[in-house]
């Protein structure tokens, strides 16, 4: 299938038409690169990058260009940034360009970045920058394949047209796909404006198009709230278990479908800080690495109260009490499974181990790959304090756990197997990022696509680099990440 013969549907639109504001992409001006494409998401819309033209691609990213029935749009919604409600949120610089039905029947939202200005821009030009364009990209890709949900990247074009942030850089986009951009902040902008038959509408939309299950449910908000909350615990899960921060969690950047959405200055911890915050915004730590599942609970709270006047306040008190249980049960299952134990009956062993980390600040990716390999002599070097001793009880810990392998594994080969499939050895680290970026401001994209191929096998040092798979190096130490990354 090729772009002009994808087949589009209508779904969103037939909402009212108070929801959105149809508008055609502002096409990019100058020259036209692109950046980079992602095969494993072209395969979603089943889209085959050996027949599609390229230069039609091009000009679809840049806005240049745009198949028959697709139709455009700018979504409205609000949204709590920072803990506070603003009420003048939407797409202001990104356009729904199409909902596209796939040959297993899914429909996949395609949604430009960088499409220009719309009503909700706010004063802003609308542009995504090359920098931006390239991190998100990477990251989506790369969280697909550690088995973290996300909305996935398609490709990005970078163009010679100027725009000014902290300086002048390229305007580029970003094709980003995912089953729904709805967002918690959809539900808030309708509930504070007390459009309650808006509420519900976009209740039965969602329900009907994400949450089929749940049609026939006697309290439809407060089953819908249930289902959200169940995933969104299970994605913040994730986060922690693998060092996720994602610097930005208002309820605007919170996917109905716990997806990670909307990240800009997020992180991968390069050592074990629980209190880093990735965004040098973020003057108070609102959203701190160890400060995540509460904050996601408080958005919940958000979504809770925005469905309210569909429900009642019992029912979705219970669902909101329930976070906490969810989360633990999910946190507990990945973060054991790194090192092979039972969450249920060997918990300790695993709070043992982060106590550890956090006492010396390791860089415990690379101590988690090294236990999963069996390369203990590389994992005690890695946990060595700033004395170059080892710390108290670290391998009175080493023992314990090998204990237990050893009672519940036939041998090291079967450990090593299953550990290693879920320890990966290269993440997108931000030096990694930086160094594909600045290679890329100068016209060389061929680092993103590197990385783009190392990311999509981060559990196997096979085509890895040294580099790759190391620690952050001096040099990169200093960088820092903003709402504009």
């Amino acid at each position: 299938m090729q772009l002009h013969t994808l087949e589009f549907v209508k779904r969103f639109t037939h909402l009212p038409k108070r929801f959105y504001q149809l508008k055609k992409p502002t096409p990019l001006a100058g020259q036209l690169a692109l950046v980079a494409v992602s095969a494993d998401a072209a395969q979603l819309i089943d889209l085959n990058l050996c027949k599609q033209d390229q230069q039609e691609l091009i000009e679809f990213l840049a806005g240049r260009w745009l198949p028959k029935k697709s139709q455009p749009l700018a979504m409205k919604y609000a949204g709590h940034q920072f803990g506070f409600y603003n009420p003048d949120l939407g797409d202001g610089r990104g356009l729904l360009l199409g909902e596209v039905r796939n040959k297993l029947g899914q429909v996949w939202d395609l949604h430009l970045k960088g499409a220009g200005q719309t009503a909700w821009s706010r004063f802003a030009d609308g542009r995504a920058v090359l920098r931006s364009s390239i991190r998100e990209f990477l990251a989506s890709e790369a969280l697909f394949h550690l088995g973290i949900p996300t909305t996935r990247a398609l490709a990005l074009v970078t163009s010679s047209e100027p725009v000014r942030r902290e300086r002048i850089e390229a305007a580029t986009t970003l094709l980003r796909l995912t089953a729904s951009h709805i967002r918690f902040g959809h539900f808030e902008h309708l509930y504070y404006t007390n459009d309650l038959d808006g509420l519900k509408q976009l209740l039965d939309f969602v329900i009907k198009q994400h949450y089929p299950e749940i049609q026939e449910s006697q309290d439809p908000a407060a089953s819908l709230l249930a289902q959200v909350l169940e995933r969104t615990a299970l994605l913040v899960a994730k986060w922690q278990a693998y060092g996720f921060c994602h610097g930005v969690l208002n309820t605007d950047n919170m996917s109905i479908l716990g997806e990670t959405f909307d990240f800009g200055p997020y992180a991968f911890l390069d050592t074990y800080e629980p209190s880093f915050v990735g965004n040098h915004s973020d003057d108070q730590g609102r959203y701190a690495f160890n400060r995540q599942p509460s904050i996601v609970h408080w958005n919940l709270i958000c979504l809770g109260q925005a469905l309210l006047p569909l429900s009642n306040e019992s029912a979705i008190r219970q669902v909101l009490d329930s976070f906490t249980e969810h989360y633990t049960k999910h946190y507990r299952q990945a973060m054991a499974a790194r090192l092979g134990v039972n969450p249920d009956e060997n918990w300790q062993l695993v709070e043992r181990f982060l106590y550890f980390c956090e006492l010396t600040s390791c860089d415990w990716t690379r101590v988690l790959r090294a236990l999963a390999e069996g390369e203990l002599t590389e994992a005690n070097s890695l946990m060595l304090n700033k004395q170059d001793q080892l710390p108290r009880g670290w391998q009175e810990w080493l023992s314990d756990w090998q204990l237990y392998l050893a009672k519940n594994f036939s041998n090291q080969a079967v450990v090593e197997q299953t550990l290693t499939q879920v320890n990966p050895c290269v993440l997108p680290r931000t030096h990694l990022l930086e160094q594909a970026i600045q290679s890329a401001e100068k016209g060389d994209f061929s680092e993103v696509n590197r990385l783009l191929a190392i990311f999509r096998q981060p559990f196997t040092r096979k085509g890895k680099q040294p580099q790759d798979t190391g620690s952050v190096p001096d040099w990169a130490l200093g960088l820092s990440l903003s709402c504009s990354s």
